[in-house]
């Protein structure tokens, strides 16, 4: 085994510890503000001296961080090098990472350096195995390379970097977004219902903050216009709302591009922070075609992977995005360059009969009597004014069972469910369910009715997709075709 020489982080890196332990810091100076202030008074110090002192700590901590943090690259595995008065020495064969993904802030693009996350295949916590906060590029450059290498040189893969090296001459399969397809995508976000609540929330702490005398001053002149100056505010907050899920939405996928290189997708994203994830095909346990309601009117989706690491959007519980937006027409047509065993179109779904609908609306009714109970219990009169929480319930459960499905293509189970007015259908190999059953209730046994519920790896953990009020005929069938193991 030769390896290089131990390198050290970039000297940016300091930047990113002393902001990485800032709470600690905070909290640290927060313990010790009241003795060292009566230390300093009782020897005449300067507290401004005593709090340089302090500084001068931290910064000195940070920097004994920074030169305990190495890592080298051998032929073999990395091997990082940290801790101060623990010594922490951590070993990844290539042959074990999983994912790698990058991160880099604009300002940083001039310099070549970025952050680097890497997972293993082992790796069952929600944070990577190795952080390289900020390291060159020919990091990862050369991280990647002995990566390939290692696999090309393993038999087990010695088929698929045949078929790999063949279609070297053939380009490289490459999606782009277009900029057309990203403003509609934005546009027909949900997300602007969470940030009005948000907005609402802090206008409610400026009234607080504001004194009642400027209040009554302002509410006595405009008493006339009340419902006037209700609707602009509401409308002020709608449209902010919407800008600025649409920002970032637009500055999150920017110039989004996926790539497949010899068996390895690569994803590339982002306005201000460049971000991007390589991920091997063969760790994609499962492929997910989402659309909220309106994107179904629009006719659009969104083609996410369920993978076997915990590489993706954070904020959309680590799913691997592999399309953003594309005509739902267009989908498995786009993909197939992509994930070879995807299906070469959308078929049609077994659904539920619609004696079979009451069943979702009577759940979705039954949710909704919580919160309507709780506004008639403690406003009386002016609860009732959360009743068309039944309408809406009435319609999720409608949607939710109009919006089930299922069928087995080949050697493939695709089941479709509908929550909160997003549909989403998921297409998952047999050879990587991880679980599967039939459930039943006491109740369902006479309506013959049943719950079918499969789990594929997701990440460190476990996605469920269950398919509800189904025939017991159709659960059966399902759940045989899943005994079937090749």
């Amino acid at each position: 085994m030769t390896s290089n020489p131990k390198q050290h982080l970039n000297p940016l890196s300091m930047i990113y510890f002393l902001f990485r332990h800032l709470l600690d810091w905070v909290i640290l100076i927060a313990l010790v503000f009241g003795p060292a202030m009566r230390f300093l008074v009782r020897h005449h110090i300067s507290p401004l001296l005593g709090f340089g002192g302090i500084i001068l700590l931290i910064i000195a901590i940070v920097f004994v961080r920074y030169l305990c943090f190495t890592f080298e690259i051998a032929d073999d595995m990395l091997t990082i090098n940290s801790g101060i008065f623990i010594k922490k020495h951590t070993h990844i064969p290539y042959g074990r990472i999983q994912t790698i993904q990058r991160s880099q802030w604009f300002f940083l693009k001039p310099f070549h350096l970025e952050k680097l996350q890497i997972e293993t295949a082992g790796h069952d916590d929600h944070s990577p195995e190795a952080v390289l906060p900020i390291v060159p590029e020919r990091v990862r450059e050369a991280i990647e390379q002995r990566r390939v290498s290692h696999h090309a040189n393993s038999d087990s893969d010695l088929e698929s970097t045949i078929k790999s090296t063949q279609a070297n001459s053939k380009p490289i399969p490459t999606y782009l977004i277009n900029p057309h397809d990203l403003n509609v995508f934005a546009l027909t976000s949900l997300g602007i219902f969470p940030l009005m609540g948000v907005l609402l929330a802090i206008y409610g702490k400026i009234q607080d903050v504001i004194p009642q005398r400027i209040i009554n001053s302002i509410t006595s002149e405009i008493v006339q216009q009340s419902i006037l100056m209700i609707a602009i505010i509401a409308l002020l907050i709608i449209i902010i709302s919407i800008i600025g899920t649409f920002l970032t939405i637009v500055q999150r996928y920017y110039k989004f591009t996926l790539t497949n290189e010899s068996g390895q997708l690569k994803t590339y994203q982002g306005l201000f922070q460049r971000n991007s994830v390589t991920i091997p095909v063969n760790r994609i346990q499962a492929i997910r075609i989402k659309q909220n309601i309106i994107r179904q009117w629009c006719k659009l989706s969104t083609i996410q992977a369920l993978s076997a690491s915990s590489a993706g959007d954070k904020e959309k519980s680590n799913d691997l995005m592999i399309i953003p937006v594309i005509k739902t027409a267009k989908a498995f047509s786009s993909l197939a360059p992509f994930i070879s065993w995807a299906p070469a179109d959308f078929s049609q779904l077994t659904t539920l009969p619609k004696r079979d609908f009451w069943y979702f609306i009577r759940n979705a009714l039954l949710f909704g009597l919580v919160p309507v109970a709780i506004c008639l219990y403690f406003f009386k009169a002016w609860g009732l004014l959360s009743l068309p929480i039944f309408i809406i319930a009435f319609f999720q459960g409608w949607y939710s069972a109009s919006n089930t499905g299922w069928k087995i293509s080949g050697d493939q189970l695709i089941m479709q469910n509908g929550h909160w007015f997003t549909r989403s259908q998921f297409v998952i190999p047999r050879k990587n369910v991880q679980s599967f059953g039939i459930h039943q209730s006491i109740w369902m046994t006479r309506t013959n009715l049943a719950h079918v519920r499969v789990n594929v790896r997701h990440g460190n953990s476990n996605e469920e997709v269950e398919l509800r009020y189904l025939p017991l005929s159709a659960a059966q069938e399902i759940f045989n075709w899943l005994k079937i193991r090749k």
